[in-house]
């Protein structure tokens, strides 16, 4: 091997300074001083054997070694064969970079392993013993397992080293380099266990080699942490599998190693936004409910718990059409939804009614969104509801307080237009009854005074009934009242998308008033300001409170398309209204004026064409903490 003869040669000092601190690991304490002068004497040895090409005079220089320099050890010749085998781990590097990093490390050795083979035969046929088992066995066996395509692995994220049975390594793959940031040139021909920058660093993988050395085992590693050089953390899989000669004697280990830091870091980053996910998702205030390509649910939220009363677990795997009410019109309608999502791809702002656990039916508003993978397939669609039952209770209950208020007036009409003839008529007949004294005239005017009477009293209900409700009057916070107001809008569909703003001015004074019928007014003027922005893209509702030292005032302001002139003188008369046909009344306002002037309060209104409207609600500060 001539290349080997011309390293020997040129590069005695690197060989020297390599080869001696491990030949000092090979001899006892007491004559490790010796490892310069062997060191020297074996290179000499070598340069007989290979570059002389003389085994005969290379072997007495060995004999003559042990006999003058190790004559105080026991079977000098071992250390000297055990010392010649570690050189093939210093030749091996060497021998790699002086070829350019170009040769494969396996034939490489074998090379090498073969040009020391007669050397090793010698010696051990003088000691008498067994012949190194690395004589026969790493060479062929070794580039066998090449050949078979172990080493043809190295592609990004994965790699492959090889180690004998000494855990020298014989193969370190190109992939390992950026992995732990040490290149095959300085890993071959390196003992694993000694090179300790390394092998500290790779987890469990020792200890692992070491099963599969001694006891044939193959070893799984999973999410091992290794570091680099540069102490990088690294999370890799690891398979450790002995490497077996012809006869099936371990004469070795490789280890594939994958590393999966990024695809750990990737995991944990999607595991994290699906936690943001499912956080926000079972937090929020309306139902979530996922369905798939067949309409059945695979996603339940704790609002729909909470709404439809069935957990999660009770309707996963069943269709929508669970919920919905057992009627013909009902089954039409979720008909439609489903046929219109996948048409159309939504469904917005839908008013309907569904079936709680318990039977109810609730109203909700639903909004149901198509869901597409990357090729526009439908793969199914979300769902998300709000319960509108308690906003259609309100609703419901405003529409009676104003039909109330309608039968109310006409009741009052009635009973003016009937008491002032009633009122003649009585008196006459008391007239007629006191100038009379004939019996039967008597008796007769007293049938008319008694169904005068009647009459009176029917007409006094009548008045009663055009009253407002009694209501309990208590110390009102006015805040507190807006407050009320203002989380009761919110769910109106008509103030869904507008910025409805509260300035409330703290510590303001309370009033003597029902709590309850200050709600209603102020629902009544915020309601009619909906209205009124309902064609602007826009629209600002903002109510305010302050005070001074006799009155309390609020006001309700939006920017809708106003009151003209004509009109604003009666805005306060009952069945009054500038509404379309069939969306008012107009007792809102009257029922509003009168609930208010009844607490020795007023009501107010400033408007503009195309400028907005104001309503000013003032109200007495309650006598016992008035401003002295």
């Amino acid at each position: 091997m001539q290349g080997l003869a011309h390293f020997i040669i040129n590069d005695s000092d690197e060989i020297l300074a390599a080869w001696t601190p491990r030949i000092r690991q090979l001899l006892p304490e007491p004559a490790r001083e010796l490892a310069p002068t062997l060191a020297q004497q074996l290179w000499t040895a070598l340069t007989i054997f290979i570059v002389d090409d003389d085994l005969d005079a290379a072997v007495h220089h060995l004999e003559r070694i042990g006999q003058e320099i190790l004559f105080e050890i026991p079977d000098a010749l071992s250390v000297i064969t055990k010392a010649l085998l570690l050189s093939r781990y210093i030749l091996l590097p060497a021998m790699i970079k002086h070829n350019g990093g170009s040769s494969n490390s396996l034939q490489t050795f074998s090379d090498i392993n073969d040009q020391f083979e007669p050397l090793l035969l010698r010696l051990s046929t003088l000691r008498k013993g067994p012949e190194p088992p690395e004589q026969k066995t790493l060479s062929g066996d070794f580039i066998k397992a090449a050949e078979l395509g172990l080493l043809r692995i190295d592609f990004a994220g994965i790699g492959l080293f090889v180690v004998d049975a000494q855990n020298n390594v014989l193969y370190w793959g190109e992939s390992l380099t950026p992995m732990y940031g040490i290149s095959a040139a300085e890993m071959v021909g390196q003992n694993l266990t000694t090179r300790m920058a390394v092998s500290e660093k790779m987890g469990g993988v020792q200890r692992a080699i070491r099963d599969a050395l001694l006891n044939g085992e193959e070893v799984e590693l999973w999410e091992d942490v290794h570091r680099s050089v540069t102490n990088k953390e690294l999370m890799v899989d690891c398979k450790i599998a002995p490497v077996r000669d012809s006869e099936r004697r371990i004469i070795g280990a490789s280890v594939l190693v994958h590393d999966i830091t990024e695809r750990r870091e990737r995991e944990r980053a999607l595991q994290k936004y699906e936690r943001y996910f499912e956080n926000i998702l079972h937090d929020a205030a309306d139902a979530i409910i996922i369905l798939d390509a067949q309409d059945r649910i695979v996603m339940w939220n704790k609002a729909a718990e909470a709404i439809y009363g069935w957990r999660k677990e009770e309707v996963v795997g069943k269709p929508v059409g669970f919920i919905v009410p057992d009627d013909s019109d009902s089954r039409k309608e979720i008909d439609w939804i489903n046929a219109e999502v996948r048409k159309k791809g939504y469904v917005r702002n839908f008013r309907t009614h569904r079936l709680t656990r318990e039977g109810k039916k609730v109203t909700i508003e639903v909004s149901r969104t198509a869901i597409k993978d990357e090729t526009g397939q439908f793969i199914g669609s979300s769902v998300i509801s709000r319960d509108m039952t308690q906003n259609e209770q309100l609703r419901n209950q405003l529409v009676h307080s104003e039909k109330l208020s309608a039968v109310g007036t006409l009741a009052a009409g009635i009973a003016h237009e009937i008491g002032t003839p009633l009122t003649a008529i009585s008196s006459l007949s008391q007239l007629l009854r006191a100038k009379s004294n004939d019996p039967f005239f008597t008796e007769k005017i007293a049938l008319i005074q008694q169904s005068i009477d009647r009459i009176s009293r029917i007409v006094r209900t009548l008045v009663d009934f055009s009253r407002p409700i009694k209501q309990k009057i208590e110390n009102v916070y006015l805040n507190s009242v807006i407050e009320d107001v203002v989380h009761i809008i919110k769910y109106d569909r008509r103030l869904k998308y507008r910025d409805v703003k509260a300035e409330l001015t703290p510590q303001i004074p309370q009033v003597r008033a029902s709590f309850d019928q200050l709600l209603q007014v102020f629902i009544n003027i915020c309601l009619n300001a909906a209205d009124a922005m309902e064609q602007i893209s826009e629209g600002k509702l903002l109510i305010r409170t302050w005070c001074d030292d006799e009155m309390v005032y609020a006001s309700v302001s939006d920017n809708g398309t106003g009151i003209s002139p004509e009109h604003l003188p009666h805005i306060f008369e009952p069945f009054f209204t500038t509404k379309a046909e069939g969306k008012g009344t107009g007792l809102g306002l009257w029922v509003s004026y009168n609930i208010v002037k009844a607490y020795s309060g007023e009501l107010s209104v400033t408007s503009a064409p195309g400028e907005g409207t104001t309503f000013i609600v003032s109200l007495p500060v309650l006598a016992e903490v008035k401003a002295e």
